[in-house]
C-alpha cells in the first residue's frame, strides 16, 4: 500500500563552491588516486546520495534523532521506512576556463620527518567557483511547512554545510543561490490539476525563512593575517622546462593564483599539536611505530581527526569504523597576485635560452605578473645544489632550481571550529580542546611552525600580522564570543577564560599521565 502523501514540496536552487571539492567513484583512473565521480554519460557529477547524506548529517548534528528520522526515514522501523526527502543527483557543467585540478598528498613521518612509505596519493578536484544545481523534494503527509528543511537551507546559504571529501582540509564548502520552492497540494482536485499542468505559484522564501529563524551552530572561528618572511609555496608535481620546481596554482574566478592547501596549513598544526601532547603526557614513539600509529594522539584526534582503523569489535563479526572527522577545519590560501591560465601556462613551458640562461623566462613572466619591470622580484628562480662530500663539487644529478616567491602576499588564513562537534560527541574535553588550539597558534604567532615546501632549507617562515576571533553561540565560555583580537602571547584573553582553560588543560594532562 502506497503511503497517503497530502502536500509536496518542490525545491530547485544552485549550489556555488566557495572552495575546491571532491566526491569521488569506486576505481578511478589509471592517471589519478582519487578520481571524481563520472555518471553514465561520462559527465561528472555529484550523487544524491552523497548530498542527501550531508544534509542528513547537519540535521542529525542539531536535532533530536525522531525528528531526523521523521524526515529521511528509518529502515529499522515500519512505521517511518523510506525517507521522504528525495535529492536529485546533480550533473556539473564545467564553465568556461575552468578545468579539473590534481592536488597531491603525502603523510610526514614523525620519526623521520620524511615522506611516510604507502601514504602519498593525488586527487582530482573540481574548481572553486563551479556551480551544482541542486533539486529537493519533499513529501509531507500532513499540510505543514517543514521548518527544520528550512533551516537546512539556510545553513547551506551561510556556507556551515560542506559536502565531498576532505571536508576539513580545505575542500567542499558551498554555498546555496537562486532558491525556487513551490509547494503542490495533492489533497484536492484542483490541487492535483495545478501540480499536473505546472501551474503552481512559487513560495516566498524570504516568508518561509522568517517563519523558521536559522541558529548557527556553537562555532570559534580564527582568521589570521600574515606574511612571509621567507619564500613561501606548495611546490606543484610536475617540473617547468626553465624552472624545475614551480609554486601550485589553483583557479580563482576567471585566472589563477597561488595557493597552499588547506589540508598543507593542517597537517603542519596537527604535528605540532602532537608534539606538544607527546612532550606533556611522555608519549614516545620510535622508528618501530607504524605511521598510522603515530597519529593515534590523545586529544589530537579529536581535534583534527582520526584515520579509518576497522578494528574488530569484541563480539562482533564486523569490524567498527574507527575513523572520525575532526572538529578543526582550515581552509585554502590564496595569494594576492591573480594570473590567467594561459599566461601561467606559458610561463610553465618557457624553456631556457640557448645559452643557458633565462632571458627569454623572464620575459615570460613578465608578460604572466601583468608587464611587472623586474619580475624576478616577485618569483626568482633559485638555483639548487648538493655538495659531493668527497669531491666538495657538485654531486652529479643533483643540480635543481626552484621559481620562489619572495614578493607576493597573501589572504589571511581561515580557521574553524566546530565547537558544536565538541559539545555533542566529547562534551569532556571542549575546555582542553580550546587551551590545545590556542598554544599552537600561539607558537604559529611565534614562527615556531613554517608552512609549506623547503621548511629545512631555509623557506616556509612566516609572521602573523593579526589573530582575530569569532565565537557564536559558546555556552561557558562566553568571554569568546563575539569578535576577539588575540595577540601572539594571549595575554588580551580575559585571565578568568585563561586561568579556567588552564585548569582544564592541566586536569586533561594529569588524567593521561595516570591512564599511560
Amino acid at each position: 500500500m502506497a503511503r497517503k502523501i497530502e502536500t509536496r514540496w518542490k525545491i530547485s536552487t544552485t549550489l556555488t563552491a566557495l572552495t575546491p571539492l571532491h566526491v569521488g567513484s569506486i576505481g578511478g583512473d589509471v592517471d589519478t588516486d582519487l578520481a571524481l565521480a563520472v555518471n553514465g554519460r561520462g559527465h561528472y557529477y555529484l550523487p544524491g546520495t552523497s548530498l542527501a547524506g550531508a544534509l542528513r548529517g547537519w540535521m542529525a548534528q542539531s536535532r533530536d534523532l525522531d525528528q531526523v528520522r521523521d524526515y529521511w526515514g528509518d529502515h529499522d522501523s515500519e512505521h517511518r521506512g523510506a525517507s521522504f526527502i528525495l535529492v536529485e543527483d546533480a550533473e556539473i557543467t564545467l564553465g568556461k576556463g575552468q578545468r579539473i585540478e590534481i592536488r597531491e598528498g603525502v603523510g610526514i613521518d614523525r620519526y623521520t620527518g620524511a615522506a611516510a612509505e604507502g601514504f602519498k596519493y593525488n586527487r582530482a578536484i573540481l574548481p572553486k567557483g563551479v556551480s551544482i544545481p541542486l533539486e529537493i523534494t519533499l513529501d509531507c503527509q500532513k499540510s505543514h511547512d517543514p521548518a527544520e528543511l528550512w533551516q537546512v537551507l539556510q545553513a547551506l546559504e551561510q556556507g556551515d554545510i560542506r559536502i565531498g571529501a576532505a571536508k576539513t582540509r580545505g575542500l567542499g564548502k558551498v554555498q546555496l543561490t537562486d532558491i525556487q520552492i513551490h509547494r503542490q497540494d495533492l489533497n484536492s482536485a484542483d490541487g492535483l490539476f495545478e501540480a499536473l499542468l505546472d501551474q503552481v505559484s512559487p513560495q516566498d522564501w524570504n516568508q518561509l525563512r522568517q517563519a523558521a529563524p536559522y541558529l548557527p551552530p556553537a562555532r570559534l572561528n580564527f582568521t589570521l593575517g600574515w606574511e612571509p618572511r621567507d619564500p613561501v609555496m606548495v611546490k606543484t608535481e610536475g617540473d617547468g622546462l626553465a624552472v624545475d620546481i614551480l609554486p601550485l596554482v589553483s583557479q580563482v574566478d576567471a585566472g589563477v593564483r597561488f595557493v597552499i592547501p588547506g589540508s598543507s596549513i593542517k597537517g603542519v598544526l596537527r604535528a605540532h599539536a602532537e608534539r606538544i601532547v607527546r612532550t606533556v603526557c611522555h608519549l614516545e614513539i620510535d622508528s618501530e611505530t607504524k605511521f598510522n600509529q603515530q597519529l593515534q594522539v590523545p586529544l589530537v584526534e579529536i581535534l583534527f581527526g582520526s584515520a579509518e582503523k576497522n578494528e574488530p569489535q569484541p563480539n562482533s563479526k564486523k569490524p567498527e569504523s574507527q575513523g572520525k572527522i575532526g572538529a578543526l577545519a582550515v581552509d585554502d590560501c590564496y595569494a594576492t597576485l591573480e594570473m590567467t591560465a594561459s599566461n601561467w601556462a606559458a610561463v610553465e613551458n618557457t624553456p631556457k635560452a640557448i645559452n643557458g640562461t633565462f632571458t627569454q623566462f623572464e620575459k615570460t613572466l613578465a608578460t604572466a605578473l601583468g608587464g611587472r619591470d623586474k619580475p624576478f622580484q616577485t618569483l626568482q628562480p633559485a638555483m639548487h645544489v648538493a655538495i659531493d662530500r668527497w669531491t666538495g663539487g657538485a654531486a652529479d644529478s643533483m643540480l635543481y632550481s626552484v621559481l620562489e616567491p619572495i614578493g607576493v602576499s597573501w589572504e589571511s588564513i581561515g580557521l574553524f571550529l566546530d565547537v558544536d562537534r565538541l559539545c555533542k560527541y566529547h562534551p569532556k574535553i571542549v575546555k582542553p580542546a580550546i587551551a590545545l588550539l590556542l598554544l599552537v597558534l600561539r607558537d604559529f604567532a611565534h614562527r615556531k611552525i613554517p608552512i609549506g615546501y623547503g621548511t629545512n632549507r631555509g623557506m616556509g617562515t612566516v609572521k602573523v600580522t593579526e589573530m582575530v576571533a569569532q565565537g557564536t553561540g559558546l555556552n561557558g565560555l562566553d568571554e569568546l564570543d563575539g569578535e576577539k583580537t588575540i595577540t601572539p602571547n594571549l595575554d588580551s584573553l580575559d585571565d578568568s577564560l585563561l586561568n579556567d582553560l588552564t585548569q582544564e588543560w592541566q586536569k586533561w594532562v594529569d588524567a593521561q599521565k595516570e591512564a599511560t
